[in-house]
């Protein structure tokens, strides 16, 4: 039986319109479904316009316009983004659903509100315990990527409103997908390995017909050498068709296991359970890999991207020495 799996969103932040990281949050939708989905739609946008306000319900170029060292950071109003608006994807303010998880660490996502159920979309990210909100707030996920970049909006200097003096602004915000069925373990990623055998397991059998073939080659003379050459050949060839029979197999064994998901997608959706479509088994382990995998190639280009920028701009009314060219625009002049 497969179990739930708690959904994962992010924010990508930028700090006076200069991008500092991505913060990802697993959302507690098993303990507080209604207020976990209320925050994933509305990091989705996926709900449209809202039919109360007018008002796209999208975290996307919202704020934080609260911060407080050692409590925590709050936004969530894309309405007004002052901390004075904010609405939820079920319009009204809706109620307080569950008390039992502690405001008791740092990285905690928690509701904000102006008192008992009157939940809407602002919310706060806990930068230390604050045990005095206990049975006040709504705790309903968790910082689990990217604190440094919370860490980063602490340090940010305010005024006497607790007001960033710079703009943290969301830039971009999304749901994460796991690309594999709920409840996979990584036994089960041990038992495909166990099935397809590596490359490193394969390679002694070469490694010795490689050296079966020098050790010939020492003791062999010049009447030798075409005896050689053939047993080198045939080592070739048989190192050839080797590698097309392991490609072979590995295709076939991929055939089978999307047929294989297919099919439990097809029974799944048959007795009515909520089957996850299972393209691409994919673990844990190997999900949380993947993540940090794009986000260092997301950080990779936004670094190449500002160093080009920068390179541009210092063109800028220079000359170049080998034609003579003074560049006034961003971009030099090309002639035909």
């Amino acid at each position: 039986m497969t179990t739930p799996r708690r959904p994962r969103v992010f924010m990508d932040i930028a700090v006076d319109g200069s991008p500092v990281g991505r913060v990802i949050f697993q959302l507690f939708a098993d303990i507080v479904p209604k207020t976990s989905e209320n925050f994933r739609a509305l990091c989705t946008g996926e709900r449209g316009k809202s039919l109360t306000s007018g008002q796209t319900l999208y975290y996307k170029n919202s704020i934080f316009h609260r911060v407080i060292p050692e409590f925590m950071i709050q936004g969530g109003d894309f309405t007004k983004k002052n901390g004075t608006g904010g609405e939820s994807i079920y319009g009204a303010p809706f109620p307080d659903e569950d008390f039992s998880l502690p405001v008791d660490s740092a990285g905690l996502l928690v509701m904000a509100n102006r008192g008992p159920h009157t939940n809407s979309s602002q919310f706060f990210i806990t930068l230390a315990p604050a045990e005095h909100l206990n049975g006040k707030h709504v705790v309903f996920g968790k910082v689990v990527r990217g604190m440094e970049v919370v860490k980063a909006i602490e340090d940010i200097q305010t005024d006497a409103k607790d007001n960033p003096l710079k703009k943290v602004e969301v830039v971009g915000c999304g749901e994460l997908e796991f690309k594999g069925q709920a409840g996979t373990t990584a036994a089960a990623a041990a038992t495909t390995s166990k099935a397809a055998p590596s490359k490193r397991e394969r390679s002694p059998s070469r490694s010795r017909s490689r050296s079966r073939s020098r050790s010939g080659s020492r003791s062999g003379d010049s009447s030798g050498s075409e005896v050689e050459s053939d047993e080198e050949e045939r080592a070739r060839r048989e190192r050839k068709r080797r590698r097309k029979e392991e490609k072979r197999e590995a295709k076939r064994r991929r055939k089978e296991e999307k047929k294989l998901a297919k099919a439990t997608a097809r029974a799944g959706s048959a007795d009515g359970s909520n089957a996850v479509d299972p393209l691409v088994m994919e673990t844990e382990e190997e999900y949380d890999l993947r993540l940090e995998r794009e986000e260092k190639e997301r950080r990779e280009a936004a670094r190449l991207e500002a160093q080009k920028r920068q390179r541009e701009i210092s063109k800028m009314g220079k000359v170049d020495e080998r034609t003579g060219i003074r560049y006034k625009g961003v971009h030099p002049l090309s002639f035909p």
